[in-house]
């Protein structure tokens, strides 16, 4: 079943600082033969109830002797195994660049999936875009690559973070979640539990409801786990961004197991997804004297 890929996504940043007394040594003249360019989108993720949304990506570069730049992106759907293979996103011709401070190229959604060899219909809340970029020189140099400056070598693994007129100018990669914002009128419904780590679920084809409430951008579902006691868990999401947090509550008994340890209280968070009717849940079950059972992870898709 699907797994949260989210560690909702962890992002490199790297750098090259140099001092003053480095970049004597080092000489503009030959640093003028890196480059630099750096590329700003305007949005940080995918809103797929918007249809066939699309970010703007501002490319800035006073470098006069690129041939051109290719993006390339790859597609981590939430709970895969991994990302596609990367393909071709754009390629961006490099008399755009350097005769002005800025360059525009907007990239729209349909063009993501179709690079990866998907379409919009294929997309769901979670999946993960992310996209890299390589840089092709006029003399036929090509980055990513290892940068000789002096005697020092410096290995460019991802994107371009190059130095030129004793600057620094880097892109890290990019990512780009795709997301829908919580509707509680979505998320109400009859779910199955397609996950259950612990194993805590008092009958695994119980199938618990969702409904509204009690408050704003709250949802409850009733009876969580099944059991006679009937323990109801309020969800809250920000409709923004997904997330999904689980305050303090009591969400089983350890007697209908043949534990002897009481009530159990489950708190933690995850994502809720209302567009695809998936919610998924990283809790701690905890003994009401501290004790813990640890984390264990659940899930449930709307019928």
């Amino acid at each position: 079943m699907k797994q949260l890929l989210f560690s909702f996504y962890i992002f490199a940043f790297a750098c090259i600082l140099f001092s003053c007394e480095d970049q004597e040594e080092y000489g503009i003249d030959q640093a003028d033969k890196a480059f630099n360019l750096r590329m700003a989108p305007d949005k940080n993720s995918f809103d797929i109830s918007a249809g066939d949304p699309e970010i703007n990506f501002t490319i800035y570069s006073d470098t006069r002797t690129i041939d051109h730049v290719d993006i390339f992106v790859d597609l981590v759907q939430f709970g895969s195994g991994g990302p596609t293979p990367r393909a071709l996103l754009k390629q961006i011709p490099g008399n755009t660049l350097g005769n002005s401070p800025s360059t525009t190229v907007a990239i729209k959604l349909s063009e993501f999936v179709g690079a990866v060899g998907f379409t919009l219909d294929d997309l769901g809340g979670g999946d993960l875009f992310n996209i890299y970029n390589e840089v092709v020189m006029s003399d036929g140099r090509i980055y990513p690559d290892t940068l000789e400056l002096g005697d020092e070598q410096f290995v460019n693994v991802e994107n371009s973070f190059f130095t030129a007129a004793g600057t620094t100018s880097f892109t890290s990669t990019l990512a780009f979640p795709v997301l829908c914002p919580f509707v509680t009128a979505d998320a109400v419904g009859i779910y199955s539990i397609s996950r259950d780590d612990l194993e805590v679920a008092y009958d695994p084809a119980y199938q618990p409801e969702v409904v509204a409430g009690p408050g704003p951008n709250q949802v409850t579902v009733v009876n969580m786990l099944g059991h006679p006691q009937g323990y109801d868990i309020i969800v809250d999401v920000d409709p923004a961004t997904d997330v999904a947090t689980v305050s303090s509550q009591v969400g089983w008994h350890s007697v209908n197991f043949g534990l002897p340890f009481g009530e159990i209280f489950v708190e933690g968070g995850g994502f809720y997804f209302s567009c695809t009717g998936f919610l998924s849940l990283d809790l701690d079950h905890n003994l009401a004297d501290g004790r813990t059972f640890g984390t264990f992870r659940i899930e449930f898709t709307k019928e």
